[in-house]
Order: C-alpha cells, then structure tokens, then sequence
C-alpha cells in the first residue's frame, strides 16, 4: 500500500473525512509556504466533529467546541492535506512548530536536497536502512515520534496525537506524509538548542 492510501486510511480511522484547511490555531507553527499541486486532497467533504461529549457552561462548551474543532483541522492538514501528501520536491517546511528554526531553513533545504533530492518516499543508503527526504533510520524515526508527542497533543488534542503518532511508529518513515518528515527532521535537529542533533546528518556527499 502505498503512502498516500496508508494515510489515507489512518486520516479517516483517527479523524474522520475532513477538509484540507489549515487551522487558525496553527498559524503560528505553519506560517507562509508554498503549497504544491501535483497530488490532489484526498477529501474535500467538511469536518464533522461531535461535541456530544461536553459538560459545561454555555461560554466553555463555546471556548472547547472551538478549539477542538481546530484541532481537528490541523490533523486533517497534517495527514491528508494537498500539501502534506505532495511527496516530491524541496519546499519550505510544512511544520512551523516549537522546534522549527527560520535561521536554519536554508541548511534543512540543503539537507533535503543532498540526502534525497527531495524525494519524500525515498528509501536507501547502507543497504536500505535509512528512508525518506531526511534518509532516517527506522530507529531514530520511531524515536522522533516520542519526542513529537508532547507538543502535537496540543496541536492534535491528546487522543488523535497518540493514534497518529503510534500509527507513525509502526510505519516505514518514507511513507509518512511530507508535514511529519518535516516535524521530525526538525524535532532531532533542536531538541535541546538549534542544532544539537545536527550529527545525525554530518555526513554526505557535500557539507551543507
């Protein structure tokens, strides 16, 4: 099965059919970009999110509705979105969040272009270990997705955080959409300061 259909199906299993909108509660992590259109949403139907399960006053179930809602969006974009399923080519990072650094988006695009050419779905190197733009391995992909999981709780609501990301963890990394490939190259090359993981792509054939 190939990436697009695997997420396709996660998307659906974990969210739900949704509209491929980036939410207003990630603009700050997803600011501008440029949105590619060679691989079309897999869903244009709207979101349909049951608030059934609230208890609370009018303004909170208002305030909870909201965000939930937005929240729902943001895991649309970030599995199924036009964008994120376009798994070809070196482009501005579709995650903007905690440990994206602007100061460094020239050296991650480098990083792309020698490890993959930009190919997202891309596996080889040392006979077949390492997988996708960022030619990760399985084990330090699987690791990044631990390191994610505080932040995209937030971003996602816990519940769809832990499903996508345990569904994340049971995947090849050159699968996954373009937007986690690009949370977890950022995720390992920050997480202590800028640049701290920034060994796990020292090498290559040119120094970026």
């Amino acid at each position: 099965m190939n990436s697009i259909r695997l997420f396709s199906v996660i998307a659906v299993a974990v969210l739900g059919a949704g509209q491929a909108v980036l939410p207003s509660v990630a603009l700050a992590q997803t600011q501008a970009y440029s949105q590619p259109s060679r691989i079309k949403p897999v869903n244009k139907s709207k979101l349909n999110v049951s608030t059934s399960w609230l208890v609370a006053s009018p303004r909170s179930v208002v305030t909870v509705n909201v965000a939930a809602r937005e929240q729902k969006k943001f895991g649309n974009f970030t599995l199924h979105s036009e964008a994120t399923l376009d798994v070809l080519g070196v482009e501005p990072s579709l995650y903007r969040g905690k440990f994206f650094k602007p100061n460094i988006e020239q050296k991650r695009k480098c990083i792309v272009k020698r490890e993959s050419e930009g190919y997202y779905e891309v596996r080889g190197g040392g006979g077949n270990k390492y997988f996708g733009a960022y030619q990760m391995s399985q084990e330090l992909a699987q690791g990044a997705t631990w390191m994610m999981l505080d932040e995209h709780k937030k971003l996602l609501g816990t519940s769809d955080a832990k499903k996508i990301l345990t569904e994340l963890r049971k995947t090849p990394p050159n699968q996954w959409p373009r937007y986690y490939q690009d949370a977890a190259f950022s995720t390992i090359y920050n997480w202590e300061s800028t640049g701290s993981g920034a060994s796990h792509w020292s090498g290559g054939r040119w120094r970026c």
